[in-house]
């Protein structure tokens, strides 16, 4: 799959292929009129025929969901996204393919094909998309819609700077998910001074302490506000 992979992601016609025709491929009900008519078509099929199991063609189909996204890069480009990875151990490309194998849906190889469109075009450093990468992998993607709202909240929040109960407003349970991705997470606040209430008259209680409260502040991690600045790249049809 890596020799086919290669050819399909540095070749000019990678924006003719759709997602119709990689399902034709797949089906192998792919006229000659297409392949001559865009010949990297025939890289697709020597996988298909290639790879004949289910699982196979479930990997084919995961990985060209991934380039499908890099359609409107340049050849170039793309060549120095996979170059951008080498290392003695691995090319690019493997780290791609092997990438894709932890992708258990088409949404998120979708998602994943849009972070290298990002790394493609130098929006981020290799860094940033060895984190992204990880994130889209081990996320429930559905949770990480919770972390605009969570910015939305806290910003509410650190606008008005009152009282405890105010800005203990944020729930564990609700933004749970975040922190186990390491999208949030939480740090104790200073003790509040205790006090010594002393009684004003007969009537009332004995002298007590008052005060020593602490909660839990609540703050976005730097990959959280890395996914927060590239989600509307990432999952454009969430785009408000």
């Amino acid at each position: 799959m890596k020799e086919q992979f290669n050819e399909i992601i540095r070749s000019k016609d990678l924006k003719e292929i759709t997602a119709d025709l990689v399902e034709k491929a797949l089906d192998k009900n792919i006229g000659d009129d297409i392949l001559r008519e865009i010949p990297i078509m025939k890289s697709l099929v020597a996988a298909r025929n290639i790879y004949t199991s289910y699982t196979d063609r479930i990997f084919i189909k995961k990985a060209m969901n991934v380039l499908l996204e890099l359609g409107d890069t340049n050849w170039k480009e793309r060549i120095e996204l996979t170059h951008d990875m080498d290392d003695p151990k691995s090319s690019g490309t493997e780290k791609i393919l092997m990438a894709i194998d932890n992708l258990e849906t088409i949404e998120k190889c979708s998602v994943f094909g849009r972070l290298c469109k990002l790394k493609a075009l130098y929006k981020i450093d290799l860094h940033e998309f060895k984190r992204l990468t990880k994130l889209i992998q081990d996320a429930y993607l559905d949770d990480l819609d919770l972390l605009s709202t969570f910015s939305n909240r806290l910003e509410k929040l650190n606008q008005k700077k009152n009282s405890y109960r105010e800005r203990n407003d944020i729930s564990m349970e609700e933004f749970y998910p975040l922190l186990g991705l390491g999208l949030i997470y939480q740090e104790q606040d200073e003790q509040t001074p205790i006090k010594v209430v002393e009684p004003m008259s007969r009537k009332d209680p004995p002298p007590y302490y008052k005060g020593g409260e602490t909660e839990m502040l609540f703050f976005i991690s730097d990959l959280g506000r890395l996914l927060l600045y590239f989600y509307n790249d990432l999952f454009p049809e969430k785009k408000k």
